[in-house]
C-alpha cells in the first residue's frame, strides 16, 4: 500500500502555516521589546495586564497545526493498494518421488534437492493462490489437496518417499481432474465470478517436476491431452543430467543409468501451452521455479488498483483541532490568569 495525493500541488499552502507562525513569534519578540523599553517598570503591570504566558502558546500551537491539517486535507491525501480479483489461481505441484530420484548426479542427490527447491517455491507463492501437492511413482497420490495453508504443503513435501516406477501421465490426468473439480464447485458456491467471466483464464496450472519417463500407467502424452481440453497448462521440469544412475533396487550392485527424458516434457508443454525447463543443479531448479511463478500472472486473476481517499479523515482532524484551539481561547484567554 502506497500513500499519495490527487492534488499534490496544493500542498504548496502550507507555506501560509509556515508564515503564520513565523509571524506569531515575530509578534512574541517585539512585545518583548515593547515592555523592556517601557520606562516606568512599576506601573507595567496596570498598563500591559497579565496574561496566560504558556496557554496562548499552546492555543497558537493547536491553530497553526489544525490548518496545516486542513491544507493537507485540500490536497485530497489517498492510499493506493494493489488486489488481484476473487479468483487468486491453483496451482497443483506434481512431484516424481520414483527410485530415480536416488541419483546423485545432483548434490546431495535429485530427491532432496527437489524438496529444497519446491518448498521455496511453496514460501514464494502469492498468498492467495491455491497450492495441491501431488506425488508420483508407479501410483498417484494426492498428499495435500488445494489449499491456501502454506504449511500443510510444506509438511506434504517433508513427508515424501521414494517407491518404484514413474507413472506421469496419470500424474498429469489427477492433477487436472483435482483444479477442474476445485473450478466447478468454487463456481457452484459463487466464489469465483471472475472465473466465470473469464473463459480465456486458465482454471489452474500444473507445475510438474521428474527425472525420468513414463514406466506405468497411460502414456505421458494421453495425459497432456487431458490437460490442453481442460486449458490446463503444464510447466515441466526436467530435473537431473543424462549421465545419472542408481544402484540397482534389486541388490545386485549394478548401476542403473537414469538420464532425463526431456524431450517428452517440451512435448507436454508444448501441447497444453505451458513451458519447459531442464536442470542439472539445485540452482538451476530453484531458478526455474522462479521463471515459472513469475509466468503465473495470467492463471491468478487480474490485479486491479484500489484507491481510497483519506480527504474526510484529514478534514475531521483539523475541524477537531480548530474546535479544540477556539474552546481552549475562550476557557484560557478570558483576560483572567
Amino acid at each position: 500500500m502506497t500513500s499519495d495525493f490527487l492534488a499534490p500541488g496544493r500542498l504548496w499552502l502550507l507555506l501560509l502555516v509556515v508564515a503564520l507562525g513565523a509571524g506569531y513569534l515575530a509578534v512574541l519578540r517585539w512585545r518583548r521589546g515593547a515592555q523592556v523599553r517601557f520606562t516606568r517598570a512599576d506601573l507595567l503591570a496596570d498598563v500591559a495586564p497579565r496574561r496566560p504566558s504558556w496557554r496562548r502558546h499552546v492555543v497558537a500551537a493547536i491553530q497553526l497545526l489544525g490548518l496545516a491539517t486542513a491544507v493537507v486535507a485540500i490536497a485530497r491525501p489517498i492510499d493506493v493498494a494493489t488486489e488481484r480479483t476473487e479468483t487468486e489461481g491453483r496451482i497443483a505441484v506434481l512431484f516424481d518421488v520414483s527410485l530415480s530420484m536416488m541419483a546423485t548426479d545432483v548434490e546431495p542427490d535429485r530427491f532432496r534437492a527437489a524438496q529444497d527447491a519446491a518448498r521455496e517455491f511453496v514460501d514464494a507463492v502469492d498468498d492467495g493462490v491455491e497450492l495441491a501437492l501431488l506425488s508420483f511413482s508407479g501410483s498417484v497420490a494426492v498428499e495435500v489437496p488445494l489449499t491456501v495453508e502454506r504449511r500443510r504443503v510444506l509438511d506434504g513435501i517433508d513427508r515424501l518417499e521414494l517407491a518404484p516406477a514413474t507413472a506421469i501421465g496419470d500424474a498429469i490426468a489427477t492433477a487436472t481432474r483435482l483444479i477442474e473439480r476445485s473450478r466447478s464447485e468454487g463456481e457452484a458456491e459463487g466464489e469465483a465470478e471472475a472465473e466465470a467471466l473469464a473463459d480465456d483464464r486458465p482454471p489452474g496450472v500444473i507445475v510438474l517436476l521428474t527425472d525420468g519417463e513414463t514406466t506405468v500407467g497411460r502414456p505421458t502424452i494421453e495425459g497432456a491431452r487431458e490437460a490442453a481440453e481442460a486449458g490446463v497448462p503444464v510447466y515441466a521440469i526436467s530435473f537431473g543430467t543424462p549421465s545419472g544412475a542408481i544402484l540397482d533396487p534389486g541388490g545386485s550392485g549394478q548401476l542403473i543409468p537414469v538420464p532425463i527424458r526431456h524431450d517428452e516434457m517440451i512435448r507436454v508443454a508444448e501441447l497444453t501451452g505451458g513451458q519447459a525447463f531442464e536442470a542439472a543443479t539445485g540452482d538451476e531448479l530453484a531458478a526455474a521455479y522462479d521463471q515459472i511463478r513469475d509466468s503465473l500472472g495470467e492463471t491468478l486473476g487480474d490485479e486491479i488498483e484500489i484507491v481510497t481517499e483519506l480527504t474526510w479523515r484529514w478534514a475531521a482532524a483539523a475541524f477537531v483541532l480548530l474546535a479544540l484551539a477556539w474552546a481552549l481561547s475562550l476557557w484560557w484567554l478570558r483576560g483572567l490568569v
